[in-house]
């Protein structure tokens, strides 16, 4: 039985990470395991960025992946995230690579960017659901004028400005396609 992929979908708040996830993941017959599992769960108890939210998700991401690897591995498995390019990134990143390589499984990396234009427009969207995610555009344009995304080594950098969800997914889908060769 083939290993199916592990997925990472990297970029900035509102640009479609979960969306277009959500549309890999049923495209693959895969799992989604998208970031705000756990910062919606933090956030219902703890403020923000407090230890007891941190300590949480730290417990609830390690649960979630405890039991993610317990799922055949001809099931692909899609995180996203919203990592900055700094060092409190990489524990946060690690388990995702981590996760890859305990499966066995190739792991895609992509990142997804627009204008700043469009991913405010697509943050204050009245159809964007979801917890907690963040709405307000002017904290979003606080956050891409101050951080710098993580962009890993081996990652595919996807500019979805003028992209549907759908077409960005069948990007994505395609090039895992092209990949398997």
């Amino acid at each position: 039985m083939p290993v199916a992929p592990v997925i990472h979908i990297g970029g900035w708040p509102g640009v479609g990470k979960m969306t277009i996830g959500r549309i890999v993941a049923e495209t693959l017959g895969g799992r989604l395991i998208h970031n705000h599992l756990m910062l919606d769960a933090s956030r219902a108890l703890y403020a923000r960025n407090s230890p007891e939210s941190i300590e949480m998700r730290e417990e609830l991401r390690k649960l979630i992946l405890d039991r993610a690897k317990r799922l055949p591995k001809d099931i692909a498995i899609v995180f996203t995230d919203a990592l900055a390019d700094e060092p409190a990134a990489v524990p946060l990143f690690q388990p995702t690579l981590d996760f890859a390589k305990d499966r066995n499984a190739p792991l895609h990396l992509f990142v997804l960017d627009a204008t700043v234009q469009e991913n405010q427009r697509r943050l204050m969207d009245p159809t964007r659901v979801g917890g907690v995610k963040l709405t307000d555009p002017h904290i979003l344009a606080s956050i891409r004028n101050s951080e710098k995304l993580l962009i890993p080594d081996t990652a595919v950098v996807l500019d979805v400005t003028d992209m549907t969800a759908e077409a960005a997914a069948a990007f994505i889908v395609q090039h895992l396609e092209a990949s398997r060769g």
